[in-house]
């Protein structure tokens, strides 16, 4: 017992002194910050605090990451430590790529694969780099395979549950040049991955267990699994388009798996390495398809004949508390018609602690909202909307 409770330990140090945890909580601040401030260039306010972005991410990333090792720990899932190094070096890579949408597991596994099969046999001066070379080489292709299908799968889970949470609304030029909205499904998780590692002197295998990898003896190790998603969505809402994303990604781990498979079956480590450059292509092609739906499908978010169109609703605020949701329009604030922010915010004065809206949805119906004023409501009570006023011409972002 003190044995397995010593390489549990030594288990999570791999995932404190592997460098790409600390690259990617960098990131995860930076990437905050940089939403805080595209959303105050549009609207004057943000959305979402940056460590409330931050912290939201914990909980579904344990969450996935927890699943995802149950079944790679079930499997007897096993990566080298050269593997390991190879897998961080290829998310560090992507991470310098400075693209979010880059940050993915299909990418860096790819790129992984691709790397291992043609890794020449070299000789450096530093004896770690050696083993690491030596472990590369001999790569178990349908463990790291299996391993790749699991976080892409585990991907595929976040984005589809927690995707369209707390996205991000902007303000953009369309081609003609004229102020369109959008909204931005912007998170960057962190699930740590556990499986096993082999080390002579370990724990012994039990039965037939592992069933994937072979080896007498194993020890554990943690990977810090980095998952992003920057989709900017202007042709739709946010759910539904990033649910369409996640089962693009469904799609590509289902066919890297049957690439996997045939590996197995076959004993041909060139089906497994053609099923990392399949996750490879598909997360790229996944990317353009994003901006092809961009520049062809028409925008969402357009300034309407009358009233104001709504982009967002600040969480917690009387917007959000009456049920506004992006893309509706409001004609009349306390019975008087309303075009423009300056007009908002005079016909909410005329109740100062009671406010009443006139709301047409997205399928064109009427309804009534109606709400008291609190002391800590902002003057536009927490609703984002299409502005047409000097500021946001000055200040709208490029798409």
């Amino acid at each position: 017992m003190a044995d397995i409770i010593g390489f549990i330990f030594s288990g999570i140090a791999t995932f404190f002194i592997n460098p790409l945890l600390y690259l990617l909580l960098i990131a995860l601040f930076l990437y905050g910050a940089q939403r805080v401030r595209r959303e105050r260039r549009s609207f004057r306010v943000k959305a979402y605090g940056m460590f409330n972005i931050i912290f939201s991410s914990i909980a579904p990333s344990l969450l996935v990451g927890l699943a995802a090792s149950l079944v790679l720990l079930a499997a007897g899932i096993s990566l080298t430590p050269g593997v390991i190094a190879l897998l961080s070096l290829a998310y560090i890579m992507t991470l310098f790529t400075f693209r979010q949408s880059f940050l993915s597991p299909a990418v860096a596994g790819g790129l992984a694969l691709i790397a291992a099969y043609f890794m020449p046999a070299l000789q450096t001066p530093y004896s770690l780099i050696n083993g690491w070379i030596g472990d590369i080489r001999a790569i178990d292709y349908v463990s790291f395979g299996i391993f790749l299908v699991v976080a892409m799968l585990a991907e595929t889970a976040l984005v589809y549950f927690w995707g369209a949470q707390q996205t991000s609304p902007r303000l953009i030029s369309s081609k003609r040049g004229s102020l369109v909205g959008a909204h931005e499904a912007c998170q960057l998780w962190i699930a740590p991955l556990l499986f096993l590692m082999p080390v002579p002197g370990a724990i012994s295998s039990i039965g037939p267990w592992p069933f994937v990898s072979g080896g007498a003896s194993f020890s554990f190790a943690i990977f810090p699994l980095g998952i992003g998603i920057a989709q900017l969505i202007t042709h739709a809402l946010p759910k539904p388009a990033v649910r369409q994303t996640a089962s693009w990604l469904m799609a590509s781990s289902g066919i890297t798996a049957i690439f996997i498979g045939a590996g197995y079956l076959l004993h041909m480590a060139l089906f497994v390495v053609l099923g990392g450059v399949v996750a490879l292509v598909s997360r790229l092609l996944l990317t353009w398809y994003h901006h092809h739906l961009r520049e062809t499908q028409p925008f969402y978010y357009l300034m309407p004949n009358r009233g104001l169109r709504v982009i967002g609703a600040i969480p917690h605020s009387l917007g959000a508390r009456m049920g506004i949701i992006p893309g509706e329009e409001i004609l009349r604030v306390n019975d008087l018609e309303v075009s423009s922010v300056d007009e908002f915010y005079e016909a909410l004065q005329k109740h100062a602690a009671y406010c009443k809206l006139e709301v047409i949805d997205r399928f064109g119906e009427q309804r009534f909202e109606k709400g008291p004023i609190h002391e800590d409501d902002n003057y536009k009570i927490g609703l984002l909307f299409l502005e047409g006023d000097q500021w946001n011409l000055k200040q709208k972002t490029n798409s």
